[in-house]
């Protein structure tokens, strides 16, 4: 399995609310849920996507405080809901991103 899907990982400027480019990566994306949910009156679908990344240290930001963060993927963006470096090897982390309803 190669890293042959680009992503791009936004950061929001808290005091202009203005998203930034932080990093552009190649990951592995995988689907890893998602459902229906009726929200007001209204049914929303929500996709939910396993990005692999190779380790670097700057990730490490994301790890505890991943809200000023979001993922760009083929025009959509994710909100994070989950960060995994297994075990703290450091060789690759899994973010789990959440499309924006």
């Amino acid at each position: 399995m190669d890293y042959d899907k680009i992503i791009i990982i936004q950061q929001q400027d808290p005091d202009t609310e203005k998203w930034k480019d932080r990093w552009r990566l190649h990951a592995r994306v995988n689907k890893s849920g998602g459902g229906q949910t009726l929200t007001a009156g209204a049914d929303q679908y929500k996709a939910t996507l396993t990005f692999e990344l190779r380790y670097f240290s700057a990730l490490e930001e994301l790890r505890y405080n991943p809200q000023p963060y979001r993922i760009l993927y083929r025009g959509h963006s994710f909100k994070m809901v989950d960060y995994d470096d297994f075990m703290e090897q450091h060789r690759t982390v899994k973010i789990v991103g959440e499309a924006y309803g």
